[in-house]
């Protein structure tokens, strides 16, 4: 996965926790809204009849003789509780959607790291592939630890480019349930040695008994372009020669 591909379904997959933070806001809003008013309430009743305020007391209050005065202000009507469910579906749906896009975006993210392990053909590795906790990781091809390049899948008899299954130039791993070929990816002028019980090389210092790289070809399974009294290494995918030599050869 490209990083505009990855961007591109991180941003979607954030999608929804964003939605769900935004209802989750406006439910909350709006419960805290609906006891605000709650709390307000209604104003007291209406005042007795009477004199206005200011005026002197000690007056009898109007009405026939026997009777007592107005009766008392109104009474205040019955104040109305919040409904329980101010904002609940608004909050209920936020929570669901980050939970969901959260668990998303997750599995968004372990899926990149996964697929970010992912081999193409032409992707060089070091030795650490055959290590007991093998690091697949690609490194430069220009690396001098980076001796073996993803050639290609083995076919269905399990053979590498060359066709054979045994003696072959290529370096056969299993990777992800895969079968893949490696040939050498060795740099012109260093010197190599066997590694792995001749599995494979290390780049070394030149010292006697190693085997230098004279000349690299790439392109070309042609091993009479090689210098005299060096050895020719050819693969066939990619096409490419390696013309060696042992140092300290007389």
């Amino acid at each position: 996965m490209n990083a505009a591909a990855l961007a591109g379904t991180i941003v979607g997959s954030l999608l929804l926790p964003v939605t769900g933070l935004i209802l989750l806001i406006i439910g909350i809003r709006k419960r805290s809204a609906a006891r605000k008013q709650a709390s307000i309430g209604y104003s007291p009743g209406y005042p007795p009849p009477g004199y206005p305020p200011g005026y002197p007391s000690g007056y009898p209050a109007a009405g026939p003789p026997g009777y007592g005065g107005y009766p008392p202000g109104y009474p205040m009507p019955p104040q109305p509780t919040p409904p329980k469910s101010a904002g609940t579906g608004f909050i209920v749906a936020g929570m669901v959607l980050v939970a969901v896009g959260a668990l998303a975006l997750v599995g968004t993210l372990a899926n990149a790291v996964r697929h970010s392990s992912r081999l193409a053909i032409g992707d060089c590795l070091t030795n650490a592939i055959l290590t007991d906790k093998p690091d697949w990781h690609p490194s430069s091809c220009s690396n001098p630890d980076a001796v073996l390049q993803y050639a290609a899948n083995t076919d269905s008899k399990g053979n590498c480019p060359d066709g054979k299954r045994n003696d072959s130039s290529y370096l056969s791993a299993e990777h992800n349930g895969v079968r893949m070929c490696f040939a050498a990816n060795l740099l012109q002028g260093q010197c190599y040695a066997s590694e792995h019980d001749d599995k494979t090389v290390r780049q070394t210092s030149c010292t006697s008994g190693t085997v230098r790289v004279v000349k690299r070809i790439d392109g070309s399974t042609d091993a009479s372009a090689c210098p005299k009294r060096t050895r020719a290494l050819t693969y066939t995918q990619p096409k490419r020669t390696y013309c060696t030599e042992r140092v300290g050869r007389n």
